[in-house]
């Protein structure tokens, strides 16, 4: 039987009041008409319910479901139960999207019969207030000329040419049914292994190079901000895709690789406890790294050279001397980062005196015209003076020879 809409888009909401609306704007006022959108309050206890019924009430396809509080796994899981879309497509209720964003996913996926559709993306820095480019979301260099394509086209970057998280790709429903892919119930990483077996087991993926869904960061009331409150999650999470893909990796072992490492730093950079941090080090040093078989390899096989450094550090040291290594390589960073926008601003300060010697050619060349424009203006007068005058005898010859032509008669 057909399904009833093109898209649906499940959107889990817990206390995002101050962001739902712009959410929630930007997916009713779609281009694509043809869908449903269904919203899973995760027991929220601020204003989002309320803003959820009045939407739900002014818009038929939105349809509201309530639940204790659970987690946005569960949220999810239990929004893609009722999901009746041919294709679906998840947002978290603090993010927004493009206005045709639904219509090229779902249009490019249909062309290409894709179980699979992943789009370019931007983030929004709360705390800032400011819109980036975000080439993680999808590196086009790392996407194989010919689309679709699936592991066997693209193994050495299937885990890389994307994000693993889910608000930039929309999923045929019956694909994720049909390989039992659910969200994981835990508090953080909870899109990890529907997402990592998902590109794993996908027939036919896709693209659209075009940003079209924007990410917020930065918000302290996020998982990503609470990330100490279970900080063991992400990597519990990817160890549950190691056991279940691992000895049929093959080529795509080094995106594989490439993709844990950096989530295992990220998650070591992000932690805001050292009881965390602690928790994080004994797991990857006593259990992952040997289960996986992490370790430093010939230059050329991780992606950046930071990867075999870290790996490195990993292995050898103890948790204090780690920690060391890892504030001496964020304050790199901060320093490489440092003179990134300071060169950001010399090339700032160079294009602002470019484009004042624009504007300065631009009011000398304006000046100019009008010079001109006035000079034009009294030769143009001369014209009109000397044509009336050379006008006049002639009109007189006209009159005196209608003066004769009439005393002759």
């Amino acid at each position: 039987m057909a399904n009833p809409v093109k898209v649906s888009v499940v959107v889990p909401v817990y206390n995002t009041a101050p962001y739902l609306e712009q959410c929630l704007d930007s997916i009713v006022g779609q281009s694509l008409a043809d869908i449903e959108i269904i919203c899973v309050d995760d027991g929220s206890t601020d204003e989002s319910p309320a803003i959820l019924e009045s939407y739900a009430a002014k818009d038929l396809r939105l349809k509201v479901i309530h639940q204790q509080n659970q987690f946005a796994g569960t949220a999810r899981n239990n929004g893609m139960a009722a999901a009746r879309g041919e294709y679906i497509m998840f947002c978290d209720s603090d993010d927004f999207m493009a206005e045709n964003a639904l219509e090229l996913m779902y249009e490019k996926s249909k062309k290409d019969e894709a179980d699979i559709c992943v789009c370019a993306g931007k983030r929004y820095y709360e705390q800032l207030g400011l819109t980036v480019d975000a080439p993680g979301y999808l590196e086009v260099k790392r996407v194989p000329e010919k689309l679709p394509f699936n592991r066997s086209d693209n193994a050495e970057h299937l885990f890389s040419f994307t994000t693993i998280m889910m608000f930039n790709k929309m999923f045929r429903l019956d694909f994720l049914r049909e390989r039992h892919l659910q969200y994981a119930t835990t508090r953080n990483g909870e899109d990890v292994e529907i997402c990592a077996l998902a590109l794993w087991y996908a027939d036919r993926i896709t693209v659209v190079k075009t940003p079209l869904v924007v990410y917020r960061i930065d918000r302290p009331d996020s998982l990503v901000g609470t990330l100490s409150q279970a900080a063991l999650d992400p990597l519990y999470a990817w160890m549950r895709v190691w056991r279940a893909i691992g000895s049929k990796l093959g080529d795509a072992k080094r995106s594989f690789d490439c993709k844990f490492l950096g989530v295992a730093r990220h998650t070591l950079r992000n932690v805001t406890n050292s009881n965390a941090f602690d928790q994080c080090f004994d797991y990857l040093k006593r259990e992952a790294i040997d289960v996986m078989d992490l370790r430093v390899r010939k230059d050329g096989y991780y992606y950046t050279p930071w990867y075999n450094e870290f790996v490195s550090h990993l292995r050898d040291e103890s948790c204090e001397d780690f920690k060391v290594y890892m504030l001496f390589a964020t304050n790199r960073d901060l320093d490489t980062e440092e003179a990134k926008r300071l060169d950001f601003r010399r090339r700032l300060r160079e294009s602002e005196k470019q484009r004042a010697q624009v504007e300065r050619a631009f009011k000398n060349a304006e000046k100019e015209r009008a010079e001109i424009e006035r000079k034009f203006s009294k030769v143009k007068w001369l014209y009109s003076c000397g044509r009336a005058a050379l006008r006049l005898p002639r009109r007189i010859r006209k009159e005196l020879t209608r003066g004769r032509e009439a005393a002759d008669k």
